[in-house]
């Protein structure tokens, strides 16, 4: 069972970022929410010892071995009071997420080759001061697609994107941009899929979808093996496209919003910088069962969305987005909160401002749609969209704005 729920489990190393809002009062209920970060207990006569806090006292209660699982939070504990036969005594409630320390996957050989890789590695860490972000934003890059120049055009302009983007930090360091942490994000439709989208979809992709993925894989082990090293701190998050989603005979998502080949490569991604200390620094935010996130970076908060979810409020796709923003802050969720919307899906760059937030959408990589521009007579150019967030700005906290 134990090991069912490691091999289940999606690597998220921050919950969403919200704002703190006041809450009106419920009663006295003690307990434990690490998700708050909020300690309810009865008063007690003398302060606990520290070392009664960790985590493995509660693994051996619930039968586990503490040298082989771990707890990853939110951990909760609930208790009360009841009568016994035997008088009064005290019952407890615990809630926790229990993972084995040991990750394997055994029957990829692409996947084990790029762990070989990655656990022979030895970067160079970097120190760095301040309190700057750089972003990277992967959006549709669409992996297998035929359109254009192909899957070889959108590998060659990936490739350029890694070290241009090494040049861009190196170059706005020189600048006096402090930058100390590092956010690369998946836009989602970073595969092309196979079948489901477009009728001809299935005649014009160039590679399988296990082919889409190993490549996608490779090319993305291989951009955050460069950057981790110039950071001392690095995210890596992604949410998932509709060129991801599993599919059935009729183009129909069947499964569930996390039953995504975007996330899933993200999720090898994950398991394999786990296995060299070196890259420690280098944490990993994939939703469970979301198409969005979000995330505070430097005081901003960010929130990623694919794009597919915004269906309607106008012709063009800012308006869409300005009207699902708006559902989402009206619903009072996460979301709402966001200062920046970055999202991607309709692969032509915009920056709106609109009020206190950016809307930022991403261009793609990919070669174009023969299909979109025999209907509409439109392309777009191909890029990486880049930018850094800076604390304490007085105006707009994004600077730097450069499509890669």
């Amino acid at each position: 069972m134990s090991s069912l729920k490691e091999f289940a489990k999606s690597e998220r190393k921050f919950q969403n970022a919200k704002r703190n809002r006041v809450e009106h009062p419920k009663g006295w209920e003690p307990g434990l929410d690490t998700s708050k970060k909020e300690i309810v207990s009865k008063p007690m006569s003398k302060a606990m010892n520290p070392k009664d806090h960790k985590w493995d006292k509660y693994l051996e209660e619930l039968g586990f071995n503490p040298e082989e699982f771990e707890i990853i939070e939110p951990f909760e504990i609930r208790s009360w009071n009841a009568n016994t036969p035997d008088g009064k005594d005290t019952f407890y409630y615990y809630k926790a997420k229990i993972i084995s320390k040991k990750l394997l996957n055994e029957k990829d050989f692409d996947y084990q080759a790029l762990l070989k890789e990655i656990k022979t590695a030895k970067p160079k860490a970097q120190t760095t001061t301040g309190e700057s972000s750089f972003v990277v934003c992967l959006s549709d890059w669409q992996m297998g697609k035929r359109d254009g120049d192909g899957t070889e055009g959108i590998v060659k302009r990936v490739m350029q994107m890694i070290p241009d983007t090494t040049e861009r930090i190196k170059e706005l360091r020189k600048q006096g941009v402090d930058l100390s942490n590092l956010y690369v994000f998946g836009l989602g439709d970073i595969v092309e899929g196979c079948e489901g989208h477009y009728d001809m979809q299935t005649f014009s992709v160039e590679y399988d979808l296990r082919r889409q993925k190993m490549i996608a894989r490779r090319l993305l082990v291989k951009a955050i093996k460069e950057w981790a090293p110039l950071f001392n701190n690095v995210v890596v998050a992604c949410i998932p496209g509709n060129h991801g989603e599993n599919r059935n005979q009729k183009g129909k998502s069947f499964t569930t919003f996390g039953d995504n080949y975007d996330l899933s490569i993200f999720d090898e991604a994950a398991e394999i910088f786990a296995e060299n200390d070196k890259f420690k620094h280098v944490n990993f935010v994939i939703p469970e069962n979301d198409l969005w996130l979000t995330l505070d970076i430097s005081g901003t908060i960010v929130g990623l969305a694919h794009g597919h979810q915004f269906r309607t409020g106008g012709r063009y796709s800012h308006q869409k987005a300005v009207n699902w923003l708006s559902g989402q802050a009206f619903g009072m969720t996460d979301m709402g909160d966001a200062d920046i919307l970055i999202s991607g899906h309709f692969h032509h760059l915009f920056v709106v401002n609109e009020g206190k937030r950016t809307l930022m959408q991403c261009p793609s990589v990919d070669g174009g749609s023969d299909w979109f521009e025999n209907i509409t007579g439109k392309t777009s150019y191909a890029g990486t969209l880049t930018f850094s967030i800076t604390p304490g700005k007085p105006q707009l906290p994004w600077d730097n704005l450069r499509v890669l």
